[in-house]
């Protein structure tokens, strides 16, 4: 097998795995007192935020947080509407998800949700609760789930209200960087057998 397509085959390889980058929504850019619903789009993912008492269910405001940093996005908003549900849409299908919460707890944290959807399809869903960290009053936490295709999350809790930040997605490859990684296995097996010929 030749240098170069040994080159090839690492190069394809890496163009995959730049198809799978991390998408980061963390609030940090839109003023404060936005609220829902809007539409944040980064590195060309939009993401939709609201909920069943828009408009001003949920509200961008500083954190007062330990793990969610910057700007967070949390009820009550300007409805002044509390024990809401966070519906985040994506305009392209997405494999994972994480983000930081907090919850409006005072003794025992109270459990969050996270249920995701392919359009109106239930997907799966996953439950955590947060900690009290020291020298903060409310329960931190991060929640992920992965392994299957989604589009549209609901975001839940027991507790009265919750913030959200740093909402880390990755994105289901494109089918262009999966037959360029066929392509490089293809060159890398006609490689291998032209060796073998050559013996």
């Amino acid at each position: 097998m030749s240098f170069s397509r040994i080159q090839l085959f690492f190069a394809v390889f890496a163009l995959c795995t730049a198809a799978r980058a991390s998408t980061v929504f963390n609030f940090d850019n839109d003023s404060l007192g936005t609220s829902t619903s809007f539409t944040d789009t980064v590195n060309a993912l939009s993401a939709t935020f609201s909920s069943a008492a828009d408009p001003g269910g949920f509200v961008v405001y500083s954190s007062m947080f330990e793990t969610l940093t910057g700007n967070v996005l949390g009820d009550p908003g300007p409805a002044g509407q509390d024990n809401l549900g966070l519906d985040i849409s994506f305009s392209n299908e997405l494999n994972a998800i994480e983000l930081d919460f907090a919850t409006s707890d005072f003794i025992t944290p109270s459990p969050l949700t996270l249920t995701v959807y392919q359009n109106t399809q239930l997907v799966g869903s996953t439950t955590t609760s947060g900690m009290f960290l020291n020298g903060f009053y409310f329960p931190e936490g991060e929640v992920a789930f992965d392994g299957a295709n989604f589009n549209n999350v609901v975001i839940s809790s027991a507790a009265t209200d919750f913030a959200v930040a740093n909402i880390t997605v990755s994105s289901v490859p494109e089918p262009a960087p999966l037959s360029l990684l066929a392509l490089g296995l293809g060159f890398l097996v006609t490689g291998l057998a032209g060796k073998r010929r050559g013996r």
